[in-house]
């Protein structure tokens, strides 16, 4: 009887063992998967939880040349284009924009302007106060927002006298691109608003300000002034000025450098 028993633990004894040997590859393959599974929804949050791409504008001089192409009169916009060119859509609706299909402009187009002074931050208050004027402070006769401006050029201030400043080379050329929202002489920004540390330092002391809207007639104007040299300033100086036309849908502080937007509420004041 005591061996009958014997015989038959032995017998279960090997039935375990066998079922476990079977059963070991299956757990094996559920533990892979398992773990195969964890790093797919790892890598999953990792790619969701990446940093804010940089924010790039449209070119000023690509936008300039493409709208040279289009050789448009230049006629002052009406009342009724700057209507529909405040209204997203409105314009394409109507078919105002036909015009800038045709350059790749029917659309809103993007400017960001560098943020260099006029900004400061306290810290223990939360407090970021902005008061940034944006015309050309060497052209206080200007309307418009400086884009860009490069002088290519010596200038002959205290190194010559007028009447020799063109014989000895010193020619200057300025090329200026503004921006006319049709608001006048408002190119300022001013504002105050809250803001935690954290989120301040993520700009990294990189601002800008980024205008947003849609071109209106006439999108573009030009002159071009020559100044001959004088005792004050013996240079001669031969400027470009153009204006490129648009209505302001939106005005945003960012930090270009890392994506982060740190408002969207800000307005031109005089």
């Amino acid at each position: 009887m005591f061996h009958r028993k014997s015989r038959l633990g032995l017998s279960n004894f090997v039935c375990v063992v066998a079922l476990t040997m079977m059963l070991a590859p299956v757990a094996a393959h559920a533990e892979a998967e398992a773990a195969d599974g964890a790093a797919r929804i790892a890598t999953a949050v990792n790619h969701g939880t990446s940093p804010a791409r940089p924010i790039v504008g449209d070119d000023p001089v690509a936008i300039r040349n493409a709208l040279k192409r289009l050789h448009i009169s230049t006629v002052p916009p009406s009342l009724s284009d700057r209507v529909r060119g405040l209204v997203p859509g409105a314009a394409d609706r109507h078919g105002a924009n036909a015009d800038l299909a045709a350059v790749g402009l029917d659309r809103d187009v993007m400017f960001v302007v560098p943020v260099r002074y006029g900004l400061r931050y306290l810290s223990q208050q939360r407090l970021l106060t902005l008061d940034v004027d944006l015309f050309d402070a060497e052209r206080d006769d200007r309307t418009g927002i400086l884009l860009r401006k490069v002088t290519k050029g010596p200038r002959g201030r205290g190194l010559v006298i007028a009447p020799e400043a063109k014989a000895k080379g010193y020619i200057q050329q300025v090329d200026i691109i503004e921006l006319e929202s049709g608001k006048g002489k408002m190119t300022s920004v001013r504002s105050r608003m809250r803001l935690s540390p954290a989120v301040y330092a993520q700009a990294h002391g990189d601002f800008a300000l980024v205008f947003s809207g849609r071109l209106v007639r006439p999108y573009l104007t030009e002159q071009i002034e020559h100044v001959d040299p004088s005792i004050e300033e013996p240079t001669d100086i031969t400027t470009r000025i153009s204006s490129l036309h648009m209505n302001l849908h939106a005005i945003w502080l960012v930090s270009p450098s890392s994506g982060v937007v740190l408002s969207k509420k800000l307005s031109l004041s005089k």
